[in-house]
């Protein structure tokens, strides 16, 4: 018997121990088939890297799809009205007054600066809410009520709510119209802050613009924020 045939006999018999002494039992005792298994997990592993290598190529469609979904929606909050209505777009910090398709003032504004808040169980997220809001109501001087978080980010401690420390003049700005929740279109004494996102979510706007929109804009006016 030649060398080539004696190792071919003793792979072979190798190849027979394992199959009868380790697949066999293995099988039996899982009950699935670990070759079977083996394939499709390299598969699916395959599968995954060709698609991490192909997502890189579809960020300008994504991008691109973004943009029209966007645009999308603006024509469509504006197809249906003649009334007064607010867009507002966190991403490039503008505002704008229209009426139907017509833009009857465009503001440079501050919106949410995108970061958070935690203090023991408690967790603020500051950012600008998307969708659809209603201006709920005016306020001409307004006081600002400031919440726990604003003493927490100073390091202070938390007054009760019944505390003079809870009401700061002059941080609103001359007017305030609020969209519920917490969220406002108001004036700021940082006016060289407009066009930054640097707000704990509110929409701060300056002085001359913040005016138009107080003595334009009634209550129940939709705000579209995209």
């Amino acid at each position: 018997m030649t060398p080539v045939k004696s190792i071919g006999i003793i792979v072979l018999a190798a190849m027979v121990v394992v199959w009868a002494e380790f697949y066999l039992p293995v099988k039996e005792s899982l009950r699935m088939d670990v070759i079977r298994l083996a394939l499709r997990m390299y598969k699916t592993r395959a599968d995954i890297i060709r698609m991490q290598l192909e997502m890189p190529k579809l960020e300008p469609q994504i991008e691109e799809a973004a943009a029209a979904v966007k645009k999308l929606g603006e024509q469509f909050a504006t197809a249906f009205t003649n009334e007064i209505y607010l867009v507002v777009n966190p991403e490039a910090n503008r505002l704008q007054m229209r009426r139907g398709q017509k833009v009857l003032l465009e503001a440079k504004i501050s919106t949410g600066r995108n970061d958070t808040l935690k203090y023991r169980k408690r967790k603020w997220v500051f950012r600008t809410p998307r969708g659809i809001m209603t201006v709920l109501a005016k306020k001409k001087d307004p006081v600002w009520l400031k919440p726990d978080w604003a003493f927490l980010e100073k390091g202070e401690s938390i007054p009760p709510w019944s505390s003079p420390l809870r009401r700061e003049k002059g941080v609103l700005g001359a007017f305030m119209l609020d969209l519920g929740g917490g969220v406002m279109i108001h004036g700021t004494p940082l006016e060289n802050l407009l066009g930054r996102s640097v707000t704990h979510g509110c929409i701060r706007v300056g002085k001359p613009d913040l005016t138009v929109l107080y003595d334009s804009v009634p209550v129940g006016t939709r705000v579209f924020i995209y």
